[in-house]
């Protein structure tokens, strides 16, 4: 039987996508909820029935599964085109949220762990001398007391546990018997499997240009690594299917065609040591839209994406920009917006673009409805209800964890 959550997400996915278990082909409605030039009238739930009954005539084609007929493009905006979801009362919102989150500064060496409800803080662990605080990467062990950070001191880098007492109020540190990563690279991201019995750290190269994902048994040491076959390198990662899948979002300088940037998905139990043997569920260019990072969602079904749309001719005051959508991991097709981003002003011809904000997604919590996110501010998302918090600066990168 499926639960209410599995339920809201085979919804969604039949409100955004018509398939032809012959051809193998989803066709995409959510064109049809376009008026007008870029406007964004969302249309609710209900009406989905009659959405779907014309879709198959009017809809446009988009295929991403490799080896499809030839696919046409997505439309303009087709992400954000999403229905923004209704946030829930507050209450109800922040319900299974965890006590407290973590934050390792990127400006002063000192891990802070502080109220999930109202961002005070708890307690503060000084962080070794001479790391650079600008390097320091956290994660979250998935009980919500332990952490591990990676911490970088010339010339390498190396991991810590934290361990957190019930309550918050103080916390402990102390050195993991790993091997530290090697002076040539540094971590881009690092992820806890929910077990808490295996590290997963994506390898920026120093000198090289081809980053890697190295996955650490804690117990033993003993690591497994997948290299690119080309230049690039993993920004996040995230755990999935109870420690089975590993998500990595993927950057590289190619040009759109021929890019492999997005996110992926790994599955870490088969063979092969190729990072490219992975399955791109969510490509960083689509249509209009620019996808800036995502995670995925412990269950693996969706994943959760910061994107922007750079396809807007004319903007003005309360025109959306961006936004965070959740997507489905099966087809990439937009479930519901969880966040809309809205122009302050009206577009300035001389500087086209500067209206276009991001927002980063530190982290995501065990159950999948919470995220930590720094758009303008810094704060929690919870089942669409946005809270901001004290304890970190609006900025693209933020070393948080809960």
């Amino acid at each position: 039987m499926l639960s209410d959550r599995d339920l809201q997400i085979e919804l969604a996915e039949a409100f955004h996508e018509h398939a032809d278990p012959v051809a193998g082909m989803g066709v995409d409605a959510a064109g049809l909820f376009r008026q007008g030039a870029r406007r964004r009238r969302r249309r609710v739930a209900a009406r989905a029935a009659s959405v779907l009954a014309v879709a198959a005539v009017v809809a446009s084609v988009w295929v991403v599964r490799t080896g499809a007929p030839e696919p046409g493009p997505p439309p303009p905006g087709f992400l954000l085109d999403a229905a923004v979801a209704r946030p829930q009362a507050a209450a109800a919102a922040a319900a299974g949220m965890p006590a407290y989150y973590v934050i390792a500064d990127h400006v002063r060496p000192v891990a802070e762990v502080r109220a999930a409800n109202t961002g005070k803080i708890l307690s503060l662990v000084p962080l070794p001398a001479g790391i650079d605080p600008k390097m320091s990467q956290i994660a979250a062990a998935g009980n919500g007391r332990t952490f591990v950070l990676a911490l970088f001191s010339f010339p390498r880098t190396r991991f810590y546990l934290l361990r957190v007492a019930a309550g918050g109020r103080s916390a402990r540190l102390s050195l993991l018997p790993l091997h530290p990563l090697a002076a040539a690279g540094y971590p881009g991201a690092i992820a806890v499997s929910p077990d808490g019995h295996k590290l997963a750290v994506a390898v920026q190269p120093g000198g090289g240009q081809r980053g890697s994902v190295e996955v650490v048994t804690l117990a033993t040491g003993a690591v497994r690594t997948w290299t690119a076959p080309r230049p690039g390198w993993a920004i996040q990662l995230s755990w999935a299917s109870r420690g089975r899948e590993l998500g990595f979002f993927w950057q590289d300088d190619r040009p759109a065609r021929t890019s492999a940037a997005g996110l992926w998905v790994l599955d870490t139990a088969a063979a092969g040591r190729s990072l490219m043997s992975a399955r791109r569920i969510l490509p960083v260019s689509v249509g209009a839209d620019e996808v800036q990072s995502a995670l995925l969602s412990p269950g693996g079904t969706t994943a959760i994406a910061s994107v922007t749309y750079n396809g807007t001719a004319h903007v003005g005051a309360g025109t959306v920009v961006g936004g965070i959508v959740e997507v489905s991991a099966r087809t990439g097709h937009p479930l519901r917006t969880l966040l809309a981003l809205r122009a302050a002003y009206s577009a300035d011809p001389v500087r086209p673009g500067w209206y276009i904000g991001q927002c980063a997604l530190p982290a995501i919590d065990a159950t999948g409805l919470h995220l930590l996110v720094s758009c303008d501010r810094f704060g929690r998302l919870d089942r669409a209800r946005f809270t901001a918090l004290p304890g970190a600066a609006p900025q693209t990168a933020v070393a948080a964890a809960w």
